[in-house]
């Protein structure tokens, strides 16, 4: 019990650490949806979760020959070049080849790397699978990956032997797509700088609600409009795509590159969108 406790409370420190700066979404705010169940996005978020607990992490680490630290065991390295995209697995029929533009969508280095992709995909992905229902949202997704995935080889010249893994090309997809549908919807953040910077306004505002039950003057999250959230992502990871693009890789251990040609990609959402929303879309009506 005081474990469980104690990995709850560590989670909640690196969140509020991650995002004390700059704006962790967590939900969409305020929204009429098509559906009441996005069933595509929790069964993705599901098969993530399952291929990582039961298929990846447990070969993950192991301890040193001298016992004295512990270290990425060779099965779990053996498992990212097998079915982790790189363009020499797709030109040599490495691994399982072009297959793992695909494969390498469901593969997470570490638990925060899955814990993060996560959080992002249940705040974008509910609203993007309403638009276009559950199955072409699903299919949308997986596009997108494999998209990322290519688009992160084909404009960096050069073959490339360390191999991409991870759901960010096709949630940055996701992403993308909200920010083509929804770009004046508003997304509820954790965000510390926010919140501290806001409690003096509030407690001024409370003034007047001094005797309102419901006027609550400390709130967790901050809701921020949802281009300004996506408008800093794309900047976040275009700047690096360039250098990544000049210098013919990124020895920063994030695939910037996949990131933007996942929000690029999201131009294909209008093909999965529901007829009756892109007829509202093209004639300019709130979605």
């Amino acid at each position: 019990m005081c474990g469980l406790i104690f990995v709850i409370l560590f989670i909640l420190l690196v969140l509020f650490l991650s995002s004390l700066v700059y704006p962790l979404p967590v939900n969409d705010s305020g929204l009429m949806r098509y559906r009441t169940v996005p069933w595509s996005t929790m069964f993705l978020i599901m098969v993530n979760a399952v291929i990582f607990v039961l298929w990846t992490a447990p070969d993950m680490y192991q301890v040193s020959e001298g016992g004295t630290e512990v270290e990425l065991s060779p099965a779990y390295l053996n498992k990212i070049y097998y079915y982790g995209y790189s363009e020499y697995a797709v030109i040599n029929g490495a691994g399982v080849g072009a297959f793992s533009t695909f494969s390498s969508t469901f593969m997470h280095a570490n638990f925060w790397h899955l814990f993060g992709n996560m959080i992002y995909l249940w705040t974008f992905g509910r609203r993007v699978e309403d638009a276009c229902g559950s199955w072409r949202f699903l299919v949308f997704y997986l596009l997108a990956g494999m998209v990322a995935s290519m688009g992160s080889v084909l404009f960096r010249p050069g073959v490339d032997f360390i191999p991409s893994i991870g759901s960010s090309g096709a949630i940055s997809g996701v992403m993308g797509a909200y920010l083509l549908l929804f770009w004046n919807a508003k997304i509820d953040c954790l965000w510390g700088a926010a919140s501290v910077l806001r409690f003096p306004v509030a407690l001024v505002k409370a003034i007047p609600h001094k005797h309102d039950d419901d006027y609550k003057i400390w709130r967790w999250t901050v809701t921020v409009p949802a281009w300004v959230v996506l408008i800093w992502f794309v900047f976040q990871n275009f700047i690096p795509s360039l250098e990544a693009i000049q210098n013919k890789g990124c020895a920063c251990g994030v695939n910037y590159l996949a990131h933007f040609c996942g929000v690029v990609s999201a131009l294909t959402v209008f093909l999965f969108v529901r007829k009756d929303l892109l007829i509202r879309y093209v004639y300019g009506r709130h979605l």
